[in-house]
């Protein structure tokens, strides 16, 4: 058993972390004895060291978070290096997803708690970060809002640890935690406001996006999944406080609708795909569009939204699909309810306490006197504060994202960013549109590759005709046409899953947060197994046989610096 170590942060500073004890399974003592009522701590718990092995992307269960009384007021999980408690880019390794759960034996509602469990928080690519304080400062006269915990109700972490090197990696999970020490009762008599333990709703799909190059140029999964719309169906009633998408690169919005109950269905406003909007959940991308390097956008802390029981709340990815094909991406979303907040209407969301237009245009035109002309570079720190990305056409076929600051708007509809862009996490990208380097090398022929119609990929390595190697075996491998070409994983006796996904000729660059990308074309779905996470046992995959001639290059979206290449010859 992996033991939690706490440590106390005055004043918090997430961005510079104490070191933890040396010892990560020593006693805890007395870390965990209740503290006075009311005291709010900036905490970080240190879960290992684990070591995750070279090209694993494992889950782990074992995890159990130490048990206090009190509220959770804020919580965001980080993956650091045992060596020097910093954070490893994306290209390295990263967290996944990451979601904490409240065991809750006596809870048969499992269309929104995962069986006997309540979904408190959770963390996928996009690095969301949850906070409660911002929900709680917009209605200053109403309930102090967060999940509570008891040590009689214990705590669950499941998440995947993503090693994208041919390395090991020692790490600690690390979890930033704002609590506040009390129950109920102590908390409202310290504070004269009620204190209400949000439930958490977690729901979504995971599913394959094909390409359509001659399509609108975006996948809609409520018109377009042969599964069709992706909906919960709420079995409990309250305020919605706050909610957020989630999506994997290739996402652009994930748009959340009421639909109403069956007897009593909601207005189709026309905004959506049947239903009310309750909120446009937008990616925003620090520097290059389609990139690993994105977080998606939040309700506004203020929002608010009423829930009926029998309500069909419906989600929809909306994902690129001109020039890419994309698999196993996801469309989640997570939603916290106020079940103590009776709802107020039906279907449409608000704002709550918020300043007049008029107020607000006053406030701009404030702004504006005091900032003056903003020169060039003004503009360009602004873009890329995380205030949004706009979507430009250029050209009948051409498509592009501009940086561009995202105006406040008083559509309660509109997400807002859901953080500042980490300062010490930052992702290399390619493209000359975005300001980087060419993302292909120039092609360097090898001359003809080995003839075969089988691969074997061992050692983190496509053979023949892995990018890497020199000579004929580094050179495309030739099948001819109306033949399969197979890949066999080898490597998935040490548990490692690859796949074989092809991209746009060369495909011969370096790995960086916006390349490569799939461009559609075929790929051999995930070769290895993971219990949660899915897969195939079955480690063989092969091409179609009636493939064009032509030149075929692919990458691992498991690892994505593996590279080969095959030819279709007569």
């Amino acid at each position: 058993m992996v033991a939690a170590i706490a440590v106390t942060v005055p004043g918090a500073s997430t961005a510079d972390p104490p070191q933890p004890p040396t010892n990560a399974l020593e006693d805890m003592g007395d870390r965990f004895l209740p503290k006075p009522a009311g005291t709010k701590e900036d905490l970080k718990f240190y879960f290992g060291p684990y070591v995750v092995p070279p090209g694993h992307d494992a889950n782990r269960v074992d995890v159990q978070l130490p048990g206090m009384t009190g509220y959770i007021q804020a919580i965001e999980p980080g993956m650091r290096r045992v060596t020097d408690l910093t954070e490893p880019g994306h290209q390295e390794a990263h967290i996944h997803h990451a979601h904490w759960f409240a065991l809750d034996p006596g809870n048969k509602e499992d269309n929104y708690t995962y069986g006997n469990t309540e979904w408190v928080f959770g963390n996928g690519d996009e690095e969301t970060r949850a906070d409660f304080q911002e929900r709680t400062a917009a209605d200053p006269n109403g309930p102090v809002y967060g999940q509570y915990v008891t040590p009689g109700a214990p705590q669950l972490m499941i998440y995947m640890l993503h090693n994208k090197t041919s390395q090991p990696l020692v790490t600690y999970i690390v979890l930033d935690v704002t609590f506040i020490h009390g129950t109920n009762e102590e908390l409202e008599k310290l504070t004269g406001r009620e204190h209400h333990d949000v439930s958490g709703v977690l729901f979504g799909r995971t599913y394959d996006v094909p390409r359509e190059r001659e399509g609108d140029g975006v996948y809609e999964s409520s018109k377009d999944s042969p599964r069709g719309p992706i909906e919960w169906t709420s079995t409990i009633e309250g305020t919605m406080i706050g909610t957020g998408g989630h999506l994997h690169p290739g996402g652009l919005s994930v748009m959340v609708e009421n639909m109403g109950s069956k007897e009593n269905p909601c207005p189709d406003d026309g905004r959506g795909y049947g239903g009310t909007r309750l909120l446009k959940s937008d990616a925003l991308f620090r520097n290059a569009f389609l990139s690993e390097d994105f977080q998606m956008e939040v309700s506004h802390p203020a929002w608010r939204a009423p829930l009926h029981k029998g309500d069909r709340i419906r989600i929809t990815g909306i994902y690129e699909n001109k020039d890419h094909g994309w698999y196993d991406v996801m469309t989640h979303e997570g939603i916290y309810v106020d079940e103590q907040q009776p709802p107020e209407g039906r279907c449409k969301p608000k704002l709550i306490n918020q300043p007049s237009t008029a107020g607000k245009r006053r406030a701009a035109r404030k702004r504006k006197r005091a900032l003056g002309r903003r020169h060039a570079g003004h503009r360009a720190r602004r873009a890329s504060s995380g205030q949004g990305l706009r979507l430009k056409r250029r050209g009948p076929k051409a498509r592009r994202w501009s940086r561009a600051r995202k105006r406040v708007s008083r559509d309660p509809t509109e997400g807002v960013p859901n953080r500042p862009w980490h300062p010490g996490h930052f992702d290399l990208f390619c493209g000359k549109e975005w300001g980087g380097q060419d993302c292909d090398r120039p092609y360097v022929d090898k001359g003809p590759g080995v003839e075969t119609n089988l691969v074997t990929i061992a050692n983190f390595l496509y053979m023949p005709g892995d990018l890497a190697l020199e000579g004929q075996q580094g050179a495309p491998v030739r099948v001819k046409k109306g033949t399969a070409l197979t890949f066999v994983n080898a490597d998935q006796e040490a548990g490692i899953r690859h796949s074989v996904t092809t991209c746009p000729w060369p495909c011969n660059g370096r790995y960086v947060g916006n390349y490569p990308l799939p461009d559609g074309v075929w790929d051999s779905s995930m070769l290895g197994y993971d219990a949660i996470d899915g897969g195939t046992a079955n480690p063989v995959a092969s091409t179609p046989a009636n493939l064009p001639t032509g030149q075929y290059a692919y990458f691992c979206r498991v690892h994505p610096w593996m590279r080969g290449a095959f030819e279709v010859v007569d």
